[in-house]
């Protein structure tokens, strides 16, 4: 296994993946029509409540992410993180017909991206 990828260990990894977590669980929680706007999501109240939702589902990620003590706890976190991005990022391709392709595409990279990262970072050395 390798200790680095892209210049990072492990546990700075963790922290960077944790601290990602925090910043789009806030900003979801406080200014989800930041979130919403990113991504192509016209405000509504409806979409505002759920992308609080994923603000909450987010900070959870992080607290879990920041608060695992060993190995084995850590990677827990981020094997559920990898399969969370991978089943959001399909099911954003899934929706991309009435969500439209720009806000499908929007979601499924940067939930791609996060399970890509996820599942690297949970095989490096410590």
């Amino acid at each position: 296994m390798a200790a680095t990828a892209l210049g990072l260990s492990r546990p700075q990894w963790v922290q960077v993946l944790g601290g990602s977590a925090f910043a789009f669980g806030v900003t979801g929680l406080l200014a989800p029509r930041v979130i919403g706007s990113a991504y192509g999501v016209p405000p509504s109240p409806h979409s505002t409540q759920l992308i609080r939702l994923f603000g909450t589902r987010m900070l959870a990620i992080a607290a879990w992410t920041f608060s695992a003590r060993t190995r084995e706890e850590t990677n827990r976190a981020l094997a559920v993180a990898t399969a969370m991005n991978v089943a959001d990022a399909l099911t954003a391709l899934g929706s991309a017909r009435s969500t439209g392709g720009a806000t499908a595409l929007r979601s499924a990279a940067t939930s791609g991206v996060f399970a890509g990262l996820t599942w690297v970072v949970r095989s490096l050395d410590d």
